[in-house]
């Protein structure tokens, strides 16, 4: 029962996140219908960085984490500046603009993936093989009865991305 509500928070806080950034794109005025396109183009930039400084960053493995966190907001955050440089500079439709966004990261991140494993990595593939984020107890919220489930094993990225 418990792997079942912390993984199911796992998977849901990303997506909790972009429906948050919906709501404010929509409280803005704009219309974006990108938002899973940047959540996978920023999802392939972290893990691409965490497969290539991999080899570099040896001794703390959190520090590679923290970084490959980094890299994937910045990737999400190149994407929405192209989807804002077309809706704003070059007056595209918003709606469109939205759809394209989403396609071109879909098979963005699939070409990418497979070229740079077959040429950096030497794998057929188009999946990176990447670690299991960290898991932590936190040691007085954990004892609670019902909702202790949720503060034990709990991945390092829920909390940052909650903050």
């Amino acid at each position: 029962m418990d792997s079942i509500i912390i993984e199911g928070i796992a998977f849901s806080i990303p997506l909790f996140i972009i429906a948050i950034g919906g709501i404010y794109s929509e409280g803005s005025g704009v219309i974006n219908l990108a938002l899973e396109g940047l959540l996978g183009f920023g999802a392939f930039a972290g893990g691409l960085s965490y497969a290539l400084l991999s080899s570099v960053i040896t001794g703390n493995p959190l520090l590679l984490i923290y970084a490959s966190l980094a890299f994937a907001m910045v990737g999400g955050a190149l994407l929405a500046s192209l989807h804002a440089l077309m809706c704003i500079k070059f007056k595209a439709n918003q709606v469109i603009s939205g759809v394209v966004i989403n396609m071109l990261s879909v098979a963005l991140t699939a070409f990418l993936a497979n070229q740079i494993n077959a040429s950096v990595f030497g794998q057929p593939s188009n999946k990176f093989l990447l670690e299991i984020f960290p898991k932590v107890t936190v040691p007085l919220l954990s004892r609670i009865p019902i909702l202790g489930a949720v503060f034990t094993d709990l991945y390092t990225f829920i909390p940052i991305i909650v903050v």
